[in-house]
């Protein structure tokens, strides 16, 4: 008897497997409400756009452009 249970995918990113806040995936994700991309593995910009409904976007990839801040860590916004 297999009594595996499978994961809640509308809480966790299909991505990176972060773990997400209920509405993140209805309001940001697709038409299931899963988020295939989320804050830890992907921009803001991105996911306005459209990547963590699982939408291809026109704004690079963080993953694939990690020099997109210029190769400089964000820090945080502070200045000084």
């Amino acid at each position: 008897m297999d009594l595996r249970v499978e994961p809640d995918e509308s809480g966790v990113c299909l991505e990176c497997g972060s773990h997400l806040p209920p509405r993140f995936g209805r309001v940001h994700g697709d038409d299931d409400d899963r988020a295939h991309r989320c804050p830890e593995c992907d921009s803001w910009v991105r996911i306005c756009e459209g990547s963590a409904a699982g939408k291809d976007v026109v704004t690079p990839d963080p993953q694939t452009s990690p020099a997109r801040n210029a190769g400089e860590p964000w820090d945080g916004g502070l200045s000084g």
